[in-house]
């Protein structure tokens, strides 16, 4: 599964990998499975667990602002 489309989510859910999260900044950088650029996301999205860790597969949204990708909503997959 690489997007799907669910009401109230930007962009549809992707999956992914996180590569890092640095806990004492508060973001990380998502891997998609689909092989697209790497996707920035910030603490204050994670959902479910209060911290996730590199090599974990997440399940995400995305929006687009001025060109660039963001993660809206990452949670475990």
């Amino acid at each position: 599964m690489t997007s799907v489309e669910v009401s109230g989510m930007h962009g549809g859910l992707r999956t992914g990998k996180v590569i890092a999260f640095d806990p004492d900044k508060g973001s990380g950088l998502i891997a998609p499975y689909s092989g697209d650029e790497h996707v920035p996301f910030q603490a204050q999205v994670i959902r479910f667990v209060d911290v996730v860790m590199a090599g974990q597969p997440v399940i995400y949204a995305i929006e687009w602002i001025d060109a660039a990708v963001r993660a809206v909503e990452v949670r475990p997959a």
